[in-house]
């Protein structure tokens, strides 16, 4: 764990820096070498080690296995059941309601456009009949 003042130090960023992070990543490269050079190369390849391990057990695992003990419909219901969650949550909650909504307005304001041109063609014919 790490106290703040090495957080601090380590995340030492200004305003003209958010975008240019060459010191941060400068320091990580120092500090790699740094540890490289003092032999300490045990701590910066324990993780792509373990990451190694950890292909070549997925890669042994039997997936036949699995499927005969039906861990893998299970698994694909369960991210199938995850994903409509997820696209019900993308969709607008009031959509139904705003699409109701629209279709009313459409509906007044052809009324209202049918009312002006039946009141055109009326004052038309007056105006041609008084003539």
């Amino acid at each position: 764990m790490s106290s703040i003042s090495t957080v601090v130090r380590d995340i030492t960023l200004v305003g003209e820096h958010i975008f240019d992070h060459t010191q941060v990543v400068r320091a990580e490269i120092d500090r790699f070498v740094d540890r490289f050079e003092r032999n300490e190369r045990h701590r910066e390849f324990d993780g792509i080690l373990r990451a190694s391990h950890a292909l070549v057990e997925s890669s042994e695992t039997p997936v036949e296995g699995l499927f005969d003990m039906g861990k893998m419909q299970t698994m694909t219901e369960s991210v199938d059941e995850i994903t409509k969650k997820i696209q019900a949550l993308v969709e607008p909650k009031h959509q139904k309601e705003h699409e109701e909504y629209l279709e009313k307005v459409r509906e007044e304001q052809k009324k209202y456009v049918d009312a002006c041109r039946e009141q055109a063609m009326n004052k038309m014919r007056s105006m041609a009949a008084n003539r």
